[in-house]
């Protein structure tokens, strides 16, 4: 499905201004020496390249004999042609099955492009730029397009949206049988392909804490195509911390999957206030959600709130497990401590980041219960999780 026409062009408009030295071409410009490309993704994991538009015909599709080839299923085997008549680059849809759309809006015949179009050939973006070849400084970064592209698309993300879920596996360490699984999320979107580069957007538009309920959401969704039993681990954003839109959240979580097995993940730099913590363990027990503190030992150890308000699964931070098959005795004594306090407050402890089988079997020899690494599975999407293995 290819974003709102209409809203896509708002959002061109809104950043046209903030970034009007690559995105509104001056009239006055020289037209001797002009040099068209497109910045985008070929591949869902690929990053941002720049293609400059060359030789003729100049055709984008999947099939590899194009001159741009975009592995995506959206995307026909011969889906568009740029045409470059003198200095004017004309864009024309070849009847493929998901349109070509110039600036949000569906295209038929050649149309005219300028710098600083977006195209989308099926649910695929790229920008189109423009640059005098003699003037360096007119040329942009793919890094720079890129967050550009992520800031144009970023509300048409959240409405849609765009983000799907991957899920980890969390097993019993004694005998790694699959328990549960946390919600990691992933996008195709231009810019925001991770969770790092969503946040970073979602940060500079004071939008954390929406971002984060649309990523629980759509893992939940997404979470149906997997074992009935399996626990759905689910992330927070410090943002939301301290904010009752969070209970508001989770109690509709809840009525849309009354059988679903959840547990809350909150991380220890976002915990400021027992007080909250006490209300948030309420809102859960009141919704049979569990509750796992995140990243345990990557900062400050918190032993207070921890104690004053237990969770139900405590994840110990990779910081403190990788290094432990040759770690010191006084280290790994440390960590058995930690352990077994946290046993004592009947939690169950988790370690997080196990790569090999020497650090899974140092931590089952300390007293670790759960365990959540690449030795156990990588993230993937769930059909994958869902097929036999």
């Amino acid at each position: 499905m290819n974003p709102n026409g209409h809203e896509l062009m708002q959002q061109i408009d809104d950043l046209r201004p903030a970034n009007a030295e690559f995105l509104q071409p001056s009239v006055a410009d020289a037209p001797a020496a002009i040099t068209w490309s497109f910045y985008g993704n070929l591949s869902q994991d690929g990053a941002v390249q720049k293609m400059a538009v060359a030789a003729q015909p100049f055709t984008i599709g999947r099939h590899h004999e194009n001159a741009v080839s975009v592995q995506d299923p959206t995307v026909s085997g011969l889906h568009a042609e740029i045409v470059l008549a003198g200095e004017q680059l004309l864009v024309r849809d070849c009847n493929s099955t998901n349109g070509t759309l110039l600036n949000g809006r569906k295209i038929q015949t050649f149309e005219g492009l300028r710098d600083g179009d977006i195209l989308h050939f099926g649910n695929v973006m790229f920008r189109v730029h423009r640059e005098r070849t003699e003037d360096a400084v007119a040329t942009v970064e793919a890094n720079s397009a890129a967050a550009a592209i992520a800031q144009v698309q970023f509300s048409t993300f959240l409405k849609r949206p765009g983000v799907e879920a991957w899920f980890q596996p969390i097993v019993r360490l004694d005998s790694q049988e699959r328990v549960g699984f946390e919600v990691l999320s992933r996008s195709h979107f231009i810019g925001l392909e991770t969770p790092e580069k969503m946040f970073r957007v979602a940060e500079q538009r004071t939008s954390e804490a929406a971002l984060s309920r649309v990523c629980r959401v759509e893992g939940m969704r997404f979470s149906e195509g997997l074992g009935g039993d399996m626990q759905i681990y689910l992330n927070t954003h410090p943002a939301e911390l301290n904010d009752q839109e969070l209970f508001t959240s989770l109690r509709d979580l809840r009525e849309r999957h009354p059988d679903k097995a959840v547990v809350l993940e909150v991380h220890e730099s976002g915990v400021t206030s027992v007080k909250f913590l006490k209300s948030l363990r309420d809102i859960l027990t009141e919704l049979s959600f569990g509750l796992a503190y995140d990243d345990f030992g990557a900062g400050q150890a918190r032993l207070a709130e921890l104690i004053e308000v237990p969770p139900d699964v405590l994840k110990f931070d990779v910081k403190l497990i990788q290094g432990l098959p040759t770690a010191s005795e006084a280290r790994r004594s440390t960590v058995a401590a930690l352990i077994r306090i946290v046993e004592d407050l009947n939690v169950v402890p988790l370690a997080e980041g196990i790569e090999t089988p020497e650090e899974s079997d140092i931590c089952l020899e300390l007293g670790f219960k759960l365990a959540q690494g690449y030795l156990f599975g990588r993230p993937k999407p769930p059909t994958m999780w869902s097929r036999p293995h």
